[in-house]
């Protein structure tokens, strides 16, 4: 692996592991509100200022208390992005060299 296809991909999977942060939130559930007097779960939305249902709350408690896969992932592609741009920026460019012993394919086979 070059030093400058190194570097690329270390960039890649940087950006791929921020990307990964927000899209964790796309499977939030929405809190649903009771009406007014119904049994409720003793918690308020703060958006709506209306009281949770008690189903409503599970889901959300479930969802905060459960892996947050995307945002794993996410730390894993930052972490080998950060190992893969120190691997390529520490990486020793060799220079390229021609093999000039005689003998080489322009001779034919060896003792010919």
């Amino acid at each position: 692996m070059t030093k400058k296809s190194a570097l690329i991909l270390a960039g890649a999977l940087i950006v791929l592991g921020i990307i990964c942060f927000p899209l964790q939130n796309l499977g939030k559930p929405d809190a649903e509100c009771v009406p007014e007097g119904s049994p409720s779960s003793g918690f308020v939305d703060d958006e709506s200022g209306c009281a949770i249902s008690i189903e409503s709350w599970e889901e959300i408690s479930d969802w905060n208390s459960g892996p947050k896969l995307f945002r794993i992932a996410g730390l894993i592609l930052i972490v080998g992005g950060v190992g893969v741009g120190i691997y390529g920026l520490t990486r020793k460019s060799t220079p390229r060299t021609t093999d000039t012993t005689p003998g080489d394919s322009t001779d034919g086979p060896p003792g010919a």
